[in-house]
């Protein structure tokens, strides 16, 4: 349970501490940059995220078990879908 209760922590630093910690930057030239505008559907995919590493955690507990396993269920296809969306982004930003 402790170990749930560390990824929810490093998943609210990763969200929050940008943003209490960060510098006033000069306007970027993009009018919406990613970190402003969150759509419903990227909102949806990371409470999706969180709850499938959550709940596979919760069925596997992989500290008391095999954490490879655990790896490969929840861990491998949340860094893969991801990745690929952070890929197909990058396409789309210098595609135009």
């Amino acid at each position: 349970m402790q170990e749930l209760l560390v990824l929810v922590v490093v998943g609210l630093a990763i969200f929050f501490l940008p943003r209490m910690m960060g510098r006033r930057k000069a306007p970027s030239p993009d009018p919406a940059p990613l970190s402003r505008s969150l759509t419903g559907r990227m909102r949806l995919s990371i409470l999706v995220t969180f709850l499938w590493i959550a709940s596979w955690a919760a069925f596997l507990k992989p500290w008391e078990r095999d954490p490879l396993t655990f790896a490969y269920l929840a861990l491998g296809p949340t860094v893969v879908l991801w990745g690929a969306f952070w890929v197909w982004l990058g396409y789309r930003k210098y595609r135009r």
